[in-house]
């Protein structure tokens, strides 16, 4: 059985990590090279927002008696696959943890024109992961989207 109070006070942290990247993404990019503590606090916040996502889907798959992922990134590919999320989705947010990895274990790797695609680019996956996640467990709440 699926508890939404977990999944709706982990989507409110998601909101919370994100609110701010929106707010960066018209930053240019060479307005972003030249300002490290602007990339830090970006990188931290993505990463942060990908954890949150795959803490959901880790929470679904157990709630949900799926299989285990082998994987990290296999969490994904699980729920599309089973339908909790659209299958495209779910191979988008595999690339994500991907990208998490990077952030937390290669971070001497870390390309900066990467980080800035993703911040200007790639925030619509996190949206449409929240919609898709509430829409399938928090149809019945009077959360939305702006109340997370």
């Amino acid at each position: 059985m699926v508890d939404t109070t977990v999944i709706a006070t982990r989507l409110k942290k998601l909101d919370e990590y994100q609110r701010p990247l929106r707010q960066l993404q018209k930053v240019s990019l060479e307005e972003y090279l030249a300002d490290d503590n602007l990339q830090t606090i970006v990188e931290r916040k993505m990463q942060l927002s990908i954890q949150v996502c795959i803490d959901i889907a880790n929470y679904v798959i157990a709630a949900l008696g799926l299989r285990a992922p082998d994987e990290l990134e296999n969490v994904f590919e699980i729920l599309g696959q089973e339908g909790v999320l659209s299958t495209d989705l779910g191979q988008r947010m595999v690339g994500m943890v991907q990208f998490r990895n990077i952030l937390v274990h290669d971070y001497l790797d870390i390309n900066p024109r990467i980080v800035h695609d993703n911040l200007t680019q790639g925030l619509a996956d996190f949206d449409q992961f929240s919609q898709e996640i509430i829409t399938r467990f928090l149809p019945q709440s009077p959360l939305s989207r702006e109340e997370l």
